[in-house]
């Protein structure tokens, strides 16, 4: 009987120091990420920050007005990061993927809607700058010849207000692309501010 006693408070012992581990483990990546990511986490809840939901409107080169709607996730969430803290070993990142982020996109007009998934990442020494890549969804694209978003750079962002510089790829329903060099659309940049969405 005392054995099995014994073993029972082993076992409980055992659970107990590994809850306590996964614990530490998770509130020191978080802290670890309110240091490294502060454009991602903070203490504060009304902080702001680079993810979240943005909303703006643009004139596409063809003279099209459109409205674009993004989201910025953050790059771990609560259950990933119990997850991670879970697992007895943690992968390697290099210290680029702690300025790395994904989300996505969508832009409204009398054409229809652009889907995008969105890849970017804030500047070494300034978290304020970023790139951001937009990636068309080739399963819904528009019946119509249409200048999408190819990608956004430079940009920057503070507090509730994000400047994008919008560079375009021209294509068809077929998913082929065009471009012409005498035609100064296919060169336009166009710039947009966007607004915080309040949750």
């Amino acid at each position: 009987m005392k054995k099995t006693q014994g073993c029972l408070v082993l076992v409980v012992g055992l659970i107990l120091v590994g809850v306590l581990f996964t614990t530490i483990k998770y509130y020191g990546s978080y802290y670890w990420d309110l240091y490294q990511r502060p454009w991602a986490y903070s203490r504060d809840a009304d902080a702001p920050l680079l993810v979240g939901k943005w909303q703006g409107r643009f004139t596409d080169p063809d003279g099209v007005a459109k409205k674009l709607a993004l989201e910025i996730f953050v790059p771990t969430t609560d259950e990933e990061r119990w997850e991670k803290a879970g697992r007895k070993s943690r992968r390697r990142r290099g210290s680029s993927a702690n300025r790395n982020f994904d989300g996505v996109a969508l832009v409204e007009s009398k054409l229809g809607k652009e889907s995008y998934e969105l890849w970017g990442g804030v500047n070494k020494d300034d978290y304020h700058l970023f790139t951001l890549d937009f990636i068309t969804d080739e399963t819904k694209m528009l019946p119509i010849n249409n200048f999408y978003i190819n990608d956004s750079r430079p940009n920057n962002w503070l507090n509730d207000s994000m400047t994008l510089t919008l560079n375009f790829s021209y294509r068809r329903p077929d998913k082929s692309s065009f471009w012409s060099s005498s035609d100064p659309r296919f060169d336009k940049k166009v710039t947009v501010t966007l607004n915080r969405q309040k949750q």
